[in-house]
């Protein structure tokens, strides 16, 4: 059975959201439905997954990137080249 447009781009939105470490509750999904029926009503196709994914910003807050020190820190160091 062919997969649906819509369908593949609801589980690819929460699939990005579950791999960011977003719980999925009722409202995030009843969220994700929106963002969805929105890009839908914007109009169907092929890259319609792709617009949804691009669009999760506008819909959620997502946690904020911290990247950590790099430890232990980075020295510049010479093994005697010339």
């Amino acid at each position: 059975m062919p997969e649906i447009p819509c369908q593949q781009a609801l589980e690819r939105v929460l699939t990005y959201l579950g791999d960011e470490g977003t719980v999925l509750t009722a409202d995030i999904c009843r969220q994700a439905l929106r963002l969805v029926e929105a890009s839908i009503a914007e109009g169907a196709g092929q890259d319609l997954p792709a617009r949804c994914v691009a669009k999760i910003p506008d819909y959620f807050e997502r946690p904020d990137e911290s990247i950590p020190d790099c430890n232990p820190p980075l020295k510049r160091g010479c093994i005697g080249y010339d």
